[in-house]
């Protein structure tokens, strides 16, 4: 079968317009015979500090366990390096989305999210990513589903994960994404044009309500040891937790978190706590295996300075707290977009752990995170039952990689599939 008939280098709209001759993949044909390769269109782009494949829904099967293995076999997974595909070996680049035009009143795009397993043969739906998020707005431009309109395109995406709509601001000049600006975010080495992402009332993400517990804090028991926790439920779940009352500092890097096998030991046993008051295992032994990206957590400690990745000093007086998140039992290296929202939210969440560390409510947060500093201007009303939240903005970048297919082994597909299938059955 032949997918690519063009030079790599014909991208975006040109691509789309030069490449009506091409036959993709159709999900009936991943079964059907050809040569021991498929190839799957695919736009490879980095959004926000993440990077991953964003495909159109009708170039992916559309039964969900040959979808999952499609990605599990583009990925390279299960493999601690993902050696054997586009995945980087990191949460933060083994993610996908996928795209396709919305029939609902509220919205032009709906997207899904996938965290695609490295070691293990998993594929997540649970929760949105923000990061990606930033890349789905230029990506339906560039690829016809939106009409380019200068020098601001409104997008509104419906995330399939969390159920909710947000509404994406992208800068355009000649009918194309800009990607040169003077936006710079930690984590990601240049600068970029300003994508603005509004998560309106993301409340409830997964458990409908903000406060999953009805609590803004829980006393639970870790390692013998009562300790307080906080259960925020905007934009994704998040479970926070003072980095004091597991044995941490709270500006640790990645590395040092990784190595330390009991504070990780720790966060888990917190994460999967949460992982059963959101009702998606009733073991919390279970949600390594069963829900390994939702709930995430977060440990939180007042501002204090740190060296952030790359070397540069972040002081204390240029943040408000201190965050260090984990994706999939690792170490995030910056901080989930979803997890800055839900913590800019969880900041005016009176007596949370988070509005604790911080000390008073702030408009517009200042998050220390590994890379750097990542800041968050939110709304939030305090209402009869609660804090609403009015809106949540944040700015990203996001840039086109390369444009083409990737190339899956059919034995392994079908391998994956198979395995998939069982496990489920």
């Amino acid at each position: 079968m032949s997918f690519l008939k063009l030079p790599w280098w014909i991208m975006g709209r040109r691509f789309e317009q030069h490449n009506a001759n091409v036959d993709p993949v159709m999900p009936s044909a991943m079964n059907a015979g050809g040569g021991d390769q498929i190839p799957i269109r695919c736009t490879f782009m980095r959004g926000g500090s993440s990077r991953g494949g964003v495909f159109l829904d009708d170039d992916l099967p559309q039964d969900e366990v040959q979808r999952a293995a499609v990605l599990l076999a583009a990925y390279g997974s299960p493999d601690d390096r993902q050696i054997d595909g586009i995945g980087g070996a990191d949460p933060l680049t083994s993610k996908a989305a996928v795209v396709k035009l919305s029939s609902r009143p509220d919205a032009e795009i709906e997207y899904t999210f996938y965290q695609v397993g490295i070691d293990n043969p998993s594929v997540s739906t649970g929760g949105n990513c923000g990061n990606m998020l930033a890349a789905v707005g230029p990506f339906a431009i560039r690829r016809g589903l939106i009409d380019a309109v200068e020098p601001e395109t409104i997008v509104r995406i419906y995330n399939t994960n969390t159920r909710q709509v947000v509404v994406s601001r992208i800068p355009v000049r000649d009918g194309e994404p800009l990607s040169d600006g003077d936006c710079a975010i930690a984590g990601v080495p240049d600068t970029g044009a300003p994508i603005r992402l509004d998560f309106g009332n993301c409340a409830g993400a997964v458990s409908g309500k903000l406060l999953p517990t009805g609590r803004a804090r829980e006393a639970i028991s870790i390692d013998g040891k009562t300790i307080e926790v906080s259960l925020i439920d905007a934009a994704t779940p998040f479970v926070f937790v003072n980095a004091v009352d597991v044995g941490a500092v709270g500006t640790e890097s990645p590395d040092a978190l990784r190595i330390n096998e009991m504070l990780m030991s720790r966060l888990e046993q917190v994460r999967g706590w949460a992982a059963v008051k959101l009702g998606l295992v009733t073991d919390q032994a279970e949600a390594r295996t069963k829900s390994p990206n939702i709930p995430r957590v977060i440990m939180v400690s007042p501002p204090r300075s740190y060296s952030a990745i790359g070397g540069h000093e972040v002081a204390a007086s240029d943040i408000d707290i201190c965050v260090r998140q984990l994706a999939m039992q690792r170490p995030h290296k910056a901080l989930a977009v979803t997890g800055a929202v839900c913590t800019a939210v969880a900041c005016s969440v009176p007596n949370s752990v988070v509005a604790a560390a911080i000390g008073k409510p702030l408009q517009n947060v200042r998050l220390g995170h590994p890379s750097g500093v990542l800041r968050v201007a939110s709304s939030i009303a305090q209402g009869a039952s609660g804090p609403i939240i009015e809106s949540a903005q944040i700015e990203r970048t996001a840039r086109i990689i390369m444009d083409g297919a990737v190339y899956i082994r059919r034995r392994k597909f079908e391998e994956l599939a198979a395995a998939l299938a069982r496990k489920i059955a």
